[in-house]
């Protein structure tokens, strides 16, 4: 998260950057109540609720693409992709 800021300062934008273990709907939500924001960019792990959820468009993901519209940019892991297993030193 810290790199992703420093990046976009880096290109000239204001940026700021919130890690949260709150429901992700509620952690976008009190945050753009308490800030105002051009954009929203998204990176999420692997999203819980039922493949009819997603289907039906009613997980948090595709309610916050609701609200957000072209302002959210979302970075997701894509289906069938397995966690990076490199070790570290």
């Amino acid at each position: 998260m810290n790199l992703a800021v420093r990046h976009l300062k880096t290109l000239g934008y204001q940026a700021s950057g919130l890690i949260s273990d709150e429901d992700l709907i509620k952690a976008v939500q009190a945050e753009t109540r308490a800030h105002h924001y051009d954009e929203v960019i998204l990176a999420t792990g692997r999203q819980g609720g039922s493949w009819l959820a997603r289907s039906l468009h009613l997980d948090p993901v595709h309610q916050l693409r609701r609200r957000w519209r072209h302002q959210l940019v979302i970075f997701a892991p894509r289906p069938g992709t397995k966690p990076d297993q490199r070790r570290r030193p």
